[in-house]
Protein backbone atom coordinates (compact mmCIF):
# COMPACT_ATOMS: atom_id res chain seq x y z
CA UNK A 1 0.00 0.00 0.00
CA UNK A 2 1.49 3.14 -1.03
CA UNK A 3 0.15 6.36 0.77
CA UNK A 4 -1.43 6.31 4.08
CA UNK A 5 -4.18 9.07 3.60
CA UNK A 6 -8.04 7.73 4.20
CA UNK A 7 -7.78 5.69 1.43
CA UNK A 8 -4.88 4.02 1.30
CA UNK A 9 -5.34 3.43 5.78
CA UNK A 10 -9.10 1.99 4.67
CA UNK A 11 -7.28 -0.36 1.80
CA UNK A 12 -5.25 -1.47 4.34
CA UNK A 13 -7.71 -2.17 7.16
CA UNK A 14 -10.05 -4.00 5.25
CA UNK A 15 -7.75 -6.04 3.46
CA UNK A 16 -5.70 -6.91 6.70
CA UNK A 17 -9.68 -7.53 8.73
CA UNK A 18 -9.19 -10.51 5.38
CA UNK A 19 -6.29 -12.18 6.70
CA UNK A 20 -3.73 -10.59 3.76
CA UNK A 21 -0.54 -9.06 5.20
CA UNK A 22 -0.98 -5.67 4.78
CA UNK A 23 2.36 -2.90 4.36
CA UNK A 24 1.70 0.41 4.22
CA UNK A 25 4.15 3.03 2.77
CA UNK A 26 3.76 6.93 2.93
CA UNK A 27 6.60 9.64 3.05
CA UNK A 28 4.60 11.28 6.35
CA UNK A 29 6.11 9.86 9.66
CA UNK A 30 2.59 9.08 10.52
CA UNK A 31 -0.66 8.01 8.60
CA UNK A 32 -3.86 10.04 7.97
CA UNK A 33 -2.62 12.20 5.23
CA UNK A 34 -3.47 15.79 4.57
CA UNK A 35 -7.12 15.28 6.66
CA UNK A 36 -5.95 13.93 9.54
CA UNK A 37 -5.34 17.44 10.99
CA UNK A 38 -8.60 18.94 9.08
CA UNK A 39 -11.56 19.88 12.04
CA UNK A 40 -15.14 18.88 12.03
CA UNK A 41 -17.34 20.88 10.88
CA UNK A 42 -20.55 20.16 12.84
CA UNK A 43 -23.05 23.09 14.90
CA UNK A 44 -25.93 21.19 15.81
CA UNK A 45 -26.20 18.37 14.13
CA UNK A 46 -23.62 16.61 12.19
CA UNK A 47 -22.78 18.07 8.61
CA UNK A 48 -21.17 14.76 7.16
CA UNK A 49 -17.57 16.12 6.94
CA UNK A 50 -16.04 13.00 6.89
CA UNK A 51 -13.38 13.80 9.91
CA UNK A 52 -14.75 11.53 11.73
CA UNK A 53 -14.04 8.66 9.08
CA UNK A 54 -10.50 9.73 9.24
CA UNK A 55 -10.09 9.54 13.17
CA UNK A 56 -12.02 5.39 12.92
CA UNK A 57 -9.60 4.65 10.04
CA UNK A 58 -6.73 5.53 11.82
CA UNK A 59 -7.93 4.03 15.13
CA UNK A 60 -8.60 0.83 13.60
CA UNK A 61 -5.35 0.79 11.95
CA UNK A 62 -3.40 1.88 15.42
CA UNK A 63 -5.55 -0.50 17.86
CA UNK A 64 -6.98 -3.80 15.41
CA UNK A 65 -4.71 -3.71 12.01
CA UNK A 66 -2.00 -5.97 11.80
CA UNK A 67 -0.90 -4.17 9.15
CA UNK A 68 3.19 -3.60 8.90
CA UNK A 69 3.59 0.73 8.77
CA UNK A 70 6.64 2.18 7.17
CA UNK A 71 6.42 5.82 7.83
CA UNK A 72 8.97 8.66 6.61
CA UNK A 73 9.96 6.20 3.79
CA UNK A 74 9.14 6.39 -0.27
CA UNK A 75 9.16 3.40 -3.05
CA UNK A 76 12.88 4.28 -5.03
CA UNK A 77 12.61 0.89 -6.97
CA UNK A 78 10.52 -2.04 -8.43
CA UNK A 79 10.88 -4.96 -9.98
CA UNK A 80 7.91 -7.60 -10.87
CA UNK A 81 8.41 -10.94 -13.01
CA UNK A 82 5.25 -13.69 -13.65
CA UNK A 83 5.15 -14.76 -9.99
CA UNK A 84 6.69 -12.34 -7.56
CA UNK A 85 7.09 -8.53 -6.95
CA UNK A 86 9.80 -6.38 -5.18
CA UNK A 87 9.29 -2.90 -3.73
CA UNK A 88 12.69 -0.86 -2.44
CA UNK A 89 11.72 1.53 -0.28
CA UNK A 90 14.00 4.40 1.51
CA UNK A 91 12.93 5.16 5.20
CA UNK A 92 14.58 7.96 6.60
CA UNK A 93 13.24 7.21 10.66
CA UNK A 94 11.55 10.06 12.01
CA UNK A 95 13.22 10.63 15.30
CA UNK A 96 10.40 9.50 17.74
CA UNK A 97 9.97 5.15 17.23
CA UNK A 98 5.89 5.11 17.04
CA UNK A 99 6.22 1.87 18.06
CA UNK A 100 7.99 2.44 21.45
CA UNK A 101 6.26 5.63 22.09
CA UNK A 102 4.16 4.96 25.12
CA UNK A 103 1.50 8.78 24.49
CA UNK A 104 2.88 10.00 27.72
CA UNK A 105 3.31 13.52 26.16
CA UNK A 106 6.80 14.74 28.51
CA UNK A 107 8.61 15.09 24.99
CA UNK A 108 6.08 17.51 23.96
CA UNK A 109 5.91 19.53 27.45
CA UNK A 110 10.09 19.71 27.35
CA UNK A 111 10.39 20.63 23.81
CA UNK A 112 10.94 24.57 23.89
CA UNK A 113 10.55 24.96 19.71
CA UNK A 114 7.06 23.90 19.63
CA UNK A 115 8.80 21.03 17.61
CA UNK A 116 6.57 17.34 18.65
CA UNK A 117 3.01 17.21 17.45
CA UNK A 118 0.56 14.71 18.16
CA UNK A 119 -1.66 12.65 15.57
CA UNK A 120 -4.98 12.41 16.32
CA UNK A 121 -5.81 8.96 17.19
CA UNK A 122 -1.92 8.17 16.84
CA UNK A 123 1.11 9.32 18.54
CA UNK A 124 3.98 12.11 18.88
CA UNK A 125 6.41 13.11 15.95
CA UNK A 126 9.12 15.77 15.24
CA UNK A 127 8.48 18.78 12.95
CA UNK A 128 10.71 20.54 11.05
CA UNK A 129 11.03 23.33 13.95
CA UNK A 130 13.45 20.68 15.87
CA UNK A 131 16.59 22.17 16.54
CA UNK A 132 17.96 19.09 18.39
CA UNK A 133 18.47 20.34 21.70
CA UNK A 134 17.92 16.97 23.25
CA UNK A 135 15.63 17.78 25.82
CA UNK A 136 12.88 15.59 24.32
CA UNK A 137 15.40 12.41 24.63
CA UNK A 138 15.47 13.50 28.19
CA UNK A 139 12.27 13.79 28.74
CA UNK A 140 11.38 10.37 27.00
CA UNK A 141 10.91 7.64 29.93
CA UNK A 142 11.61 4.85 27.19
CA UNK A 143 13.85 5.94 25.35
CA UNK A 144 12.14 6.17 21.99
CA UNK A 145 13.23 9.36 20.76
CA UNK A 146 17.12 9.24 18.54
CA UNK A 147 18.03 12.25 17.33
CA UNK A 148 20.76 10.93 14.98
CA UNK A 149 18.45 9.94 12.39
CA UNK A 150 19.75 7.26 9.27
CA UNK A 151 18.24 6.51 6.03
CA UNK A 152 18.05 2.73 5.27
CA UNK A 153 16.89 0.75 2.29
CA UNK A 154 14.66 -2.34 2.43
CA UNK A 155 13.16 -4.67 0.07
CA UNK A 156 9.37 -5.75 0.30
CA UNK A 157 7.89 -9.28 -1.21
CA UNK A 158 4.43 -8.60 -2.24
CA UNK A 159 1.94 -10.31 -4.60
CA UNK A 160 0.37 -7.01 -5.09
CA UNK A 161 0.15 -3.40 -4.95
CA UNK A 162 -1.64 -0.68 -4.28
CA UNK A 163 -1.33 3.15 -5.55
CA UNK A 164 -2.89 5.94 -3.05
CA UNK A 165 -0.64 8.61 -3.67
CA UNK A 166 -3.29 11.19 -2.69
CA UNK A 167 -2.91 14.51 -3.97
CA UNK A 168 -1.71 18.17 -3.12
CA UNK A 169 -3.77 21.85 -2.24
CA UNK A 170 -3.28 23.90 -4.92
CA UNK A 171 -1.08 26.68 -3.57
CA UNK A 172 -2.47 30.54 -4.89
CA UNK A 173 1.18 31.96 -3.98
CA UNK A 174 2.02 30.95 -7.61
CA UNK A 175 -1.13 33.76 -8.96
CA UNK A 176 -0.23 37.00 -7.53
CA UNK A 177 -3.93 38.19 -7.96
CA UNK A 178 -5.20 36.03 -4.69
CA UNK A 179 -2.75 38.06 -2.64
CA UNK A 180 -1.70 34.88 -0.88
CA UNK A 181 2.02 35.39 0.87
CA UNK A 182 1.87 39.06 0.68
CA UNK A 183 -0.96 39.82 3.38
CA UNK A 184 -1.64 37.20 6.45
CA UNK A 185 -5.22 37.80 6.55
CA UNK A 186 -5.25 36.09 3.30
CA UNK A 187 -5.59 32.22 3.78
CA UNK A 188 -6.24 29.08 1.91
CA UNK A 189 -9.20 26.30 2.85
CA UNK A 190 -6.48 24.29 3.82
CA UNK A 191 -5.10 26.36 6.64
CA UNK A 192 -8.25 26.61 7.88
CA UNK A 193 -8.77 23.32 8.04
CA UNK A 194 -5.46 23.31 10.55
CA UNK A 195 -7.41 26.25 12.34
CA UNK A 196 -10.77 23.86 12.79
CA UNK A 197 -8.38 20.94 14.54
CA UNK A 198 -6.83 23.24 16.76
CA UNK A 199 -10.01 25.30 17.22
CA UNK A 200 -8.73 28.17 16.74
CA UNK A 201 -10.86 29.62 14.32
CA UNK A 202 -10.64 33.77 14.13
CA UNK A 203 -9.54 36.29 16.53
CA UNK A 204 -12.62 37.60 17.92
CA UNK A 205 -12.29 41.32 16.64
CA UNK A 206 -13.17 40.28 13.02
CA UNK A 207 -16.89 40.97 12.25
CA UNK A 208 -16.31 40.11 8.11
CA UNK A 209 -15.20 37.06 6.16
CA UNK A 210 -15.11 36.23 2.66
CA UNK A 211 -15.24 32.84 1.12
CA UNK A 212 -13.40 32.82 -2.68
CA UNK A 213 -14.29 29.39 -4.36
CA UNK A 214 -12.27 27.95 -7.59
CA UNK A 215 -8.69 29.01 -6.72
CA UNK A 216 -6.87 26.52 -8.63
CA UNK A 217 -9.62 25.46 -10.28
CA UNK A 218 -11.18 25.58 -13.99
CA UNK A 219 -8.45 28.10 -14.19
CA UNK A 220 -6.46 28.05 -17.92
CA UNK A 221 -4.24 30.32 -16.73
CA UNK A 222 -3.30 28.76 -13.39
CA UNK A 223 -3.10 25.26 -15.16
CA UNK A 224 -5.95 23.60 -13.95
CA UNK A 225 -8.92 23.18 -15.98
CA UNK A 226 -10.34 20.48 -13.60
CA UNK A 227 -13.36 21.18 -11.08
CA UNK A 228 -11.36 20.07 -7.60
CA UNK A 229 -14.96 19.33 -6.54
CA UNK A 230 -14.49 19.22 -3.10
CA UNK A 231 -13.91 23.52 -2.22
CA UNK A 232 -17.87 23.74 -2.61
CA UNK A 233 -18.08 21.30 0.39
CA UNK A 234 -15.59 22.01 2.87
CA UNK A 235 -16.31 25.84 2.70
CA UNK A 236 -20.15 25.98 2.80
CA UNK A 237 -19.35 23.58 5.69
CA UNK A 238 -17.12 25.83 7.21
CA UNK A 239 -19.01 28.79 6.67
CA UNK A 240 -21.92 27.73 8.39
CA UNK A 241 -19.68 26.65 11.47
CA UNK A 242 -17.82 29.75 11.27
CA UNK A 243 -21.58 31.37 11.53
CA UNK A 244 -22.45 29.64 14.61
CA UNK A 245 -19.21 30.43 16.66
CA UNK A 246 -19.54 33.63 15.63
CA UNK A 247 -23.29 34.86 15.31
CA UNK A 248 -22.40 38.32 14.36
CA UNK A 249 -19.77 37.48 11.51
CA UNK A 250 -20.90 38.95 8.26
CA UNK A 251 -19.84 36.29 5.62
CA UNK A 252 -19.64 36.91 1.81
CA UNK A 253 -19.44 33.61 -0.45
CA UNK A 254 -17.93 33.83 -4.09
CA UNK A 255 -18.57 31.41 -6.40
CA UNK A 256 -19.43 30.43 -9.75
CA UNK A 257 -21.68 27.72 -9.43
CA UNK A 258 -22.05 25.14 -6.30
CA UNK A 259 -21.02 21.58 -6.34
CA UNK A 260 -24.05 19.35 -5.10
CA UNK A 261 -22.57 17.35 -2.00
CA UNK A 262 -24.37 14.53 -0.34
CA UNK A 263 -26.99 12.66 0.56
CA UNK A 264 -29.20 15.58 2.05
CA UNK A 265 -27.83 18.55 -0.12
CA UNK A 266 -31.28 20.59 -0.85
CA UNK A 267 -31.67 20.72 3.29
CA UNK A 268 -28.10 22.03 3.80
CA UNK A 269 -28.12 24.54 1.21
CA UNK A 270 -31.39 25.81 2.04
CA UNK A 271 -29.90 25.99 5.46
CA UNK A 272 -26.78 27.98 4.86
CA UNK A 273 -28.52 30.41 2.53
CA UNK A 274 -29.71 31.99 5.30
CA UNK A 275 -26.54 32.76 6.87
CA UNK A 276 -24.78 33.72 4.51
CA UNK A 277 -24.40 36.41 0.87
CA UNK A 278 -23.96 34.37 -2.17
CA UNK A 279 -22.27 36.30 -4.64
CA UNK A 280 -22.63 34.28 -8.13
CA UNK A 281 -18.83 36.04 -9.07
CA UNK A 282 -15.47 34.81 -9.53
CA UNK A 283 -13.22 37.77 -7.89
CA UNK A 284 -11.01 39.26 -10.25
CA UNK A 285 -8.02 40.35 -7.95
CA UNK A 286 -7.53 40.73 -3.46
CA UNK A 287 -5.44 43.14 -2.47
CA UNK A 288 -4.02 45.17 0.53
CA UNK A 289 -6.20 48.78 1.98
CA UNK A 290 -4.14 51.18 4.00
CA UNK A 291 -5.32 49.49 7.06
CA UNK A 292 -3.84 46.20 5.78
CA UNK A 293 -7.50 44.44 5.19
CA UNK A 294 -7.52 42.35 2.22
CA UNK A 295 -9.99 43.89 -0.39
CA UNK A 296 -11.88 42.02 -3.08
CA UNK A 297 -12.48 43.12 -6.04
CA UNK A 298 -15.29 41.57 -8.14
CA UNK A 299 -17.83 42.17 -11.06
CA UNK A 300 -21.09 42.76 -9.65
CA UNK A 301 -23.58 40.90 -12.17
CA UNK A 302 -26.68 42.55 -10.94
CA UNK A 303 -25.24 46.23 -12.14
CA UNK A 304 -22.80 45.16 -14.16
CA UNK A 305 -20.06 46.78 -12.63
CA UNK A 306 -16.68 46.33 -10.94
CA UNK A 307 -17.24 46.63 -6.77
CA UNK A 308 -14.64 46.60 -4.05
CA UNK A 309 -15.22 44.70 -0.37
CA UNK A 310 -12.41 45.17 2.49
CA UNK A 311 -12.76 42.12 4.97
CA UNK A 312 -11.20 40.93 8.36
CA UNK A 313 -10.07 37.54 6.58
CA UNK A 314 -10.32 36.12 3.60
CA UNK A 315 -10.24 32.23 2.99
CA UNK A 316 -9.29 31.22 -0.68
CA UNK A 317 -10.89 28.29 -1.81
CA UNK A 318 -8.08 26.16 -2.74
CA UNK A 319 -8.22 23.01 -4.89
CA UNK A 320 -6.93 19.23 -5.44
CA UNK A 321 -3.93 18.61 -7.40
CA UNK A 322 -1.58 15.80 -8.19
CA UNK A 323 0.75 14.61 -5.91
CA UNK A 324 4.13 15.66 -6.28
CA UNK A 325 5.31 12.59 -6.59
CA UNK A 326 2.47 11.03 -9.20
CA UNK A 327 4.38 11.03 -12.36
CA UNK A 328 7.26 9.42 -10.68
CA UNK A 329 5.31 6.67 -9.20
CA UNK A 330 3.57 6.24 -12.51
CA UNK A 331 6.57 6.15 -14.43
CA UNK A 332 7.80 3.21 -11.79
CA UNK A 333 4.50 1.32 -12.02
CA UNK A 334 3.77 1.60 -15.92
CA UNK A 335 0.42 3.69 -15.08
CA UNK A 336 -0.45 6.19 -17.02
CA UNK A 337 -1.57 10.01 -16.15
CA UNK A 338 -4.47 12.02 -17.36
CA UNK A 339 -4.13 15.32 -18.87
CA UNK A 340 -4.19 17.10 -15.37
CA UNK A 341 -1.98 15.15 -14.01
CA UNK A 342 -3.69 12.42 -11.98
CA UNK A 343 -2.86 8.73 -12.45
CA UNK A 344 -5.66 7.42 -14.24
CA UNK A 345 -7.77 4.45 -12.38
CA UNK A 346 -6.88 1.10 -12.90
CA UNK A 347 -8.31 -2.16 -12.06
CA UNK A 348 -6.34 -4.49 -13.69
CA UNK A 349 -3.31 -3.28 -13.55
CA UNK A 350 -0.66 -2.48 -16.20
CA UNK A 351 0.43 -4.79 -19.13
CA UNK A 352 3.78 -5.29 -17.26
CA UNK A 353 2.38 -6.40 -13.78
CA UNK A 354 -0.85 -8.32 -14.93
CA UNK A 355 -3.71 -8.24 -12.60
CA UNK A 356 -1.76 -6.44 -9.71
CA UNK A 357 -1.11 -2.98 -9.48
CA UNK A 358 -4.46 -1.07 -8.27
CA UNK A 359 -5.06 2.73 -7.97
CA UNK A 360 -7.16 4.22 -5.01
CA UNK A 361 -8.40 7.44 -3.92
CA UNK A 362 -7.60 11.07 -4.63
CA UNK A 363 -4.45 10.24 -7.14
CA UNK A 364 -7.17 8.93 -9.38
CA UNK A 365 -9.34 12.40 -9.17
CA UNK A 366 -10.36 15.09 -6.71
CA UNK A 367 -12.34 13.05 -4.04
CA UNK A 368 -14.19 14.13 -0.99
CA UNK A 369 -12.98 12.02 2.13
CA UNK A 370 -16.85 9.91 1.98
CA UNK A 371 -15.70 9.55 -1.37
CA UNK A 372 -12.52 8.00 -0.71
CA UNK A 373 -13.83 5.67 1.91
CA UNK A 374 -16.29 3.94 -1.03
CA UNK A 375 -13.24 4.04 -3.23
CA UNK A 376 -11.11 1.92 -1.07
CA UNK A 377 -14.12 -0.51 -0.62
CA UNK A 378 -14.39 -1.06 -4.48
CA UNK A 379 -10.73 -1.48 -4.52
CA UNK A 380 -10.45 -3.86 -1.62
CA UNK A 381 -12.77 -6.26 -3.01
CA UNK A 382 -10.53 -6.16 -6.49
CA UNK A 383 -7.86 -6.37 -4.72
CA UNK A 384 -8.85 -10.05 -3.26
CA UNK A 385 -11.28 -11.10 -5.87
CA UNK A 386 -7.30 -10.79 -8.10
CA UNK A 387 -4.97 -12.17 -5.73
CA UNK A 388 -7.34 -15.18 -5.10
CA UNK A 389 -8.74 -14.25 -1.68
CA UNK A 390 -12.67 -14.26 -1.08
CA UNK A 391 -14.42 -10.89 -1.30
Amino acid sequence: MIGAGISGISVANNLSQAGMEVFLVDKNPYPGGQAVFYGCKATDECVRCGVCLVREAVATLKNQSTTQCHFSSRPVGYRAADDAMELDIQTTANPIDWKACVECGRCQEACPEQAIERVPGWKYFVNERCTACGKCVDACPVGAIDLNRSTRTSTLQVDGLVVAAGYEPFNPEINRKWGFGTNPRVVTGSQMENLFFQEKYLPREARSMAFVQCVGSRSVMEGQKHCSRVCCAYALRMAGRLKEEYPDLNIDFYYMDIQRFGKNFDEFWNRIQGKINLIASNPISIKTDEQGLPVVRYESLPELACREQSYDVVVLSNGITPAADSENLADMFSLDLDTAGFIRPTGNGSSATGNRVFTAGACKRPMRIDDCVEDAAAVSRKVMQNLGEKP
